[in-house]
Parts: C-alpha cells; structure tokens; sequence
C-alpha cells in the first residue's frame, strides 16, 4: 500500500490526516443508502475520510484504481459501481455541458478537464497560479504555469508569456 497518497497525475502534494476528523455522513440517495465522511486536506479542500478516520483522501484518489484506504472503501462498488453518479455528488465539479465531469481537486489545477475551460474559467479560479492571457494552446485556457513563461515558446496569443511574464 503506497504511503504517498497522491495520484501520480496530481500536484506533488503530501496528503496529512485530518488531525480532528469531524464525522460528517452524507448520504448519497443510491439503493445502499452509503454514506462518507468529510474531511479536510492538507490543502484545505474537501476529501474522503477513510474507515480509519485517520487518512483524508484528495476526492480524484477515490475509484483510481489504486487501493488509497487500508480497508479499500475509496474502491469499493459503492462508490464506484456507477460513476459519477455513486460518487459523493459534492466531491464533483459537473461540466456546463451536463455529460463530463471532474473531482473538485482537479478544478483549477491548470488543466483543461471539462474541455470547454469551464472548470479553470475566471469564475471558478479567480486567482491564476500561474500567468493569465488568451492562449494558444485550447488545453490551457486562460492561464499558463509559470514554469512555461521566457521559455521560448509561444503560449499566449500576445507573446506576453515570453515578453513580459515574470
């Protein structure tokens, strides 16, 4: 069982347990009737409290195939017997288009997961990490990471990202 519990897609971010797991069932309106406890990383965010009531679960670590929890319930067919719809409804940002979605840890994370820049819009990422301009690649969006900015390449329409970004 990896003791890293991040996804190896997500930010390098080290998930620490949630020091006074406040229990909080939600219920998901599905035939088991299968409640989940929330927690809060390490980032802040709302996650998946384990059996042990101990480990916080980013929401993208449940049904990613890998067992995250030491008694699998972030793998189990409760939760992943029929996604997105077996899934805690509040750990998913629904996309405009009512057919993709994504976990709510992926919203603002730079990537272009609804593919109509929806979950990385102004609205839900009022803040850029990284550099704001109208872009060239569709796959980024509206905001570019830092680390592609003076790197000879053109990613914003306006050459700012190789002219003017810091």
């Amino acid at each position: 069982m990896p003791t890293h519990r991040v996804h190896p897609q997500a930010q390098a971010e080290e998930v620490t347990p949630f020091s006074v797991a406040e229990e909080k069932p939600v219920n998901l309106n599905h035939e088991k009737g299968t409640s989940y406890r929330q927690c809060q990383t390490a980032s802040k965010q709302l996650g998946f409290l384990c059996d042990d009531l101990t480990t916080c679960l980013p929401p993208s670590l449940l049904c990613n195939r890998q067992l995250d929890c030491n008694h699998g319930e972030d793998e189990s067919t409760a939760y992943c017997g029929q996604m997105p719809s077996s899934l805690p409804q509040n750990l998913l940002f629904q996309c405009p288009n009512q057919k993709s979605w994504t976990y709510i840890d992926k919203v603002c994370d730079l990537r272009n997961d609804c593919g109509d820049c929806s979950d990385e819009s102004d609205l839900q990422c009022p803040t850029c990490s990284g550099w704001r301009c109208n872009t060239v690649f569709f796959a980024d969006c509206d905001c570019i990471p830092k680390e592609r900015c003076k790197d000879g390449i053109q990613d914003c329409a306006d050459w700012s990202d190789e002219n003017t970004c810091a």
